[in-house]
């Protein structure tokens, strides 16, 4: 008797492309594009398949679901989402010919064909992959801007034309409000105890590093994608920087080092007690934590009461008295070469405390408006999402 997956490995000609995000949730959807009839009969056992009915099925014995065949070379499955379902039910598709694709691999109206037009599709196709909530409402919001101001095909429509015909604060905001797509690196950096660990945890509402007065504690970076109002982001606790003769950490420091590198936004911290780290660029944000270990200016104890602008944790210009006491030296000991003895220190931009909550609210903010500035989302003119926008059709 013929192996009858064989055959179907011979004969199906079958893509198939994830059409939900990647993120948890309860059903997902996968596009089949290609020869969809025979992989629905091989799948479910049903073989009839009537264009627009959607019919609840076993996928094999790996999950219920639903599927619906669209047109005659498209259809969609609606399993549970669960990682274990998705990945046997992948594997089981390859056994059938299937083959797995990323969306950007074929045609957006084959993968959204309740689209009115390709730009819908393409914006879809981002709302899919989009991390960040905020990217959402400005997508949608895509299509009918890219209709209004993108150039007629016979003013050029290939790739170098498309791309021309945007300013170039067009592309630099695009670049910038690609973060609400795929999530930025953040990089919070320090010397040991000022409350990197402290900090990182409370933002992400669980342990991702071990908080604790003794340095070397977290002995490499850990990492956790987090919502910042809105923005997701990839959120980076490094090891405290500091000479240290304890090889392993020694190795983790240096690949914190490379991590700063790349991090779209680097957090530098420091407290009342310890000095800003010495780091291979300047940071983005500076943050003095521990206000709450401060006296206060009415003399009244622990900082964090009142309602001074350090107590309540907003953005300063004015330096603290530590800070004040360091102006006219070196930034730290690694920048006098480069930035020269004179150099002032810089102050802080934003005071918290990490264990009481003081100021997180305005951090949050502050690393949101950053790396995805308000005005970008208010701007009424094009986002380049996907780069198939500037190709011709």
């Amino acid at each position: 008797m013929p192996d009858r997956d064989g055959i179907l490995r011979r004969q199906c000609l079958c893509r198939m492309v994830p059409a939900t995000s990647k993120q948890p949730g309860a059903i997902a959807i996968l596009q089949l594009v290609g020869d969809v009839e025979t992989v629905l009969k091989s799948l479910t056992g049903v073989v009839n398949w009537p264009l627009g009915r959607a019919r609840l099925v076993r996928f094999d014995d790996i999950d219920e679901g639903l599927a619906v065949r669209l047109s005659h070379d498209l259809a969609q499955l609606m399993p549970h989402s669960g990682p274990r379902i998705l990945q046997r039910l992948t594997e089981r598709m390859i056994e059938l010919g299937v083959q797995p694709a990323a969306p950007h691999e074929l045609p957006a109206e084959s993968v959204y064909p309740e689209a009115a037009d390709r730009y819908e599709a393409l914006a879809l196709a981002a709302v899919a992959r989009a991390a960040s909530p905020l990217a959402i409402d400005l997508l949608l919001d895509q299509p009918p801007r890219w209709r209004r101001q993108a150039p007629p095909p016979a003013q050029g429509g290939g790739r170098g034309e498309g791309r021309a015909s945007l300013s170039e604060e067009d592309l630099a905001r695009s670049r910038r409000l690609n973060h609400l797509i795929d999530p930025p690196i953040v990089v919070v950096a320090g010397v040991p105890n000022v409350g990197k660990s402290t900090l990182s945890n409370a933002l992400l509402g669980r342990s991702m590093s071990i908080a604790a007065d003794v340095p070397g504690t977290t002995r490499d970076y850990t990492s956790g994608r987090i919502e910042l109002a809105g923005l997701v982001v990839d959120w980076y606790d490094t090891p405290g920087m500091r000479d240290t003769s304890d090889p392993i950490e020694s190795k983790a420091i240096d690949l914190a080092r490379q991590l700063i590198e790349r991090a779209d936004l680097l957090i530098a911290m420091k407290d009342h007690e310890h000095d800003w780290p010495t780091l291979p660029r300047r940071p983005d944000l500076r943050i003095l934590n521990k206000i709450d270990l401060l006296p206060s200016p009415s003399g009244r104890g622990a900082g964090g009461e009142g309602n001074s602008p350090a107590s309540r944790g907003l953005l300063v210009s004015e330096p603290s008295p530590l800070e004040r006491r360091g102006q006219g030296e070196g930034w730290h000991s690694a920048s006098r070469g480069a930035l020269g003895p004179s150099y002032p220190r810089p102050a802080a931009d934003l005071r918290i405390s990490a264990t009481h909550g003081t100021g997180i609210s305005d951090l949050v903010t502050a690393v949101r408006d950053r790396l995805v500035p308000p005005a970008d989302l208010a701007h009424s003119g094009r986002w380049l999402f996907d780069e198939r926008l500037t190709q011709s059709v």
